[in-house]
């Protein structure tokens, strides 16, 4: 994964929910995917390998995170060992129908996900965090920076 995408999620995490963190993984893997598609027709094997291998631990992450109390834990349970199933046989045989294969079943769920999380008015998970407001301010050479207003600071980090 590229490292703007890594700070694009860092971002992301640090103000959402437990629904919205789903969604976030789910946008993760489908990155991962997408990145791997275009290193095998590259021929990029290494790259292939590591996006492939970074999917599989979010997808296993979904895995063992659900509530197995819920009915519908059981259904998605199944569902992410057949994405993950999926996806370690696209890892050993290079084959991109195995990665759409499990696209398809990501795309579904990601959607039924993110209605979800719409309807998701808990509080963010992290709590002290910095927010980041992208202002439209340019720096030198006209690009475009983002402003860190740091309303709670003072109460970060350790107290001597």
């Amino acid at each position: 994964m590229k490292a703007e995408s890594v700070k694009i999620f860092t971002r992301r995490i640090t103000s959402a929910n437990k629904s919205e963190i789903i969604v976030i993984i789910y946008d993760i893997i489908e990155e991962n995917l997408a990145l791997a598609k275009k290193a095998l027709a590259e021929g990029d094997r290494e790259t292939y390998r590591n996006e492939i291998k970074q999917a599989i631990s979010f997808v296993k992450e979904l895995l063992v995170s659900l509530d197995m109390n819920y009915e519908v834990s059981k259904n998605l349970a199944s569902l992410y060992i057949y994405v993950s199933r999926c996806l370690n046989f696209a890892l050993v045989s290079g084959k991109k129908e195995e990665i759409e294969a499990a696209e398809k079943v990501l795309r579904k769920l990601g959607d039924s996900f993110r209605e979800v999380a719409k309807t998701d008015e808990s509080k963010p998970v992290m709590e002290n965090t910095q927010r980041v407001y992208a202002g439209i301010t340019y720096g030198r050479g006209l690009d475009l920076d983002e402003t860190l207003v740091a309303s709670a600071m003072e109460s970060r980090g350790f107290r001597a």
